[in-house]
């Protein structure tokens, strides 16, 4: 089985030399010191997951990771599942974007092992999505949040694959002649949805489309 190759934007070598050795030889583990050079790797690689913090140079404060969970989260095609793995303080406020990104959130503080930051890799490659450190007084308000990010785990282009797809069953060449997109670029949509519901075939798709269906509306 070949390994999962994974992109650490991470500035502090011993961390990720440590988590590097654990994660072997599962998981290679690739380091970017700062945001540009994870924007260079992420170009030249297809990483399978990314594990990110927050505090990275030049600033040390929340800007520049945050800054790229965004621009990673927005993108129409989001190949790999983006976990921050940080020390920085969170706050509702902070949660909720994670939550709207769906981007997963693990605090190095609770000192998480090797084989747990690669079981959660792996959950979050499968659809899960992951926070640790909820500050117990905005729960209420948090579950709001959750409730509506979990709502459409799809981005509008997965989305639209989703529905021709399903409702249609049209092939992936067929979906990508009525989208105006190429069959690779449906391919990898068709396989993010199988991440995100967690299923192996089309046919369990399709299921999983109608039984899911009233929670569409």
């Amino acid at each position: 089985m070949e390994p999962l190759r994974v992109l650490m934007v991470e500035d502090y070598p011993q961390y990720y030399e440590g988590l590097k050795f654990e994660l072997a030889p599962r998981i290679v583990l690739d380091n970017a010191p700062d945001v540009a050079t994870a924007e260079k790797l992420l170009n030249q690689t297809a990483y399978d997951a990314i594990l990110l913090d927050l505090s990275l140079p030049p600033t040390h404060s929340l800007q520049e990771g945050l800054g790229l969970a965004e621009k990673l989260a927005a993108r129409d095609e989001r190949p790999q599942p983006i976990i921050i793995l940080t020390s920085k303080d969170t706050n509702a406020a902070l949660l909720k974007k994670l939550m709207t990104w769906r981007v997963s959130l693990i605090h190095k503080d609770d000192r998480p092992s090797g084989a747990e930051v690669e079981a959660a890799i792996l959950l979050t490659r499968r659809g899960y999505f992951l926070l640790s450190r909820l500050p117990s007084g905005d729960l209420p308000e948090l579950a709001v949040a959750l409730g509506e990010a979990s709502s459409n785990p799809f981005s509008e282009r997965d989305y639209a694959i989703f529905t021709l797809l399903a409702e249609d069953g049209l092939t992936n060449q067929q979906i990508a002649y009525r989208l105006g997109l190429k069959e690779d670029a449906v391919k990898k949509g068709v396989q993010r949805i199988f991440r995100a519901i967690q299923v192996a075939s089309r046919a369990e798709a399709v299921k999983w489309w109608f039984a899911h269906k009233d929670e569409r509306r």
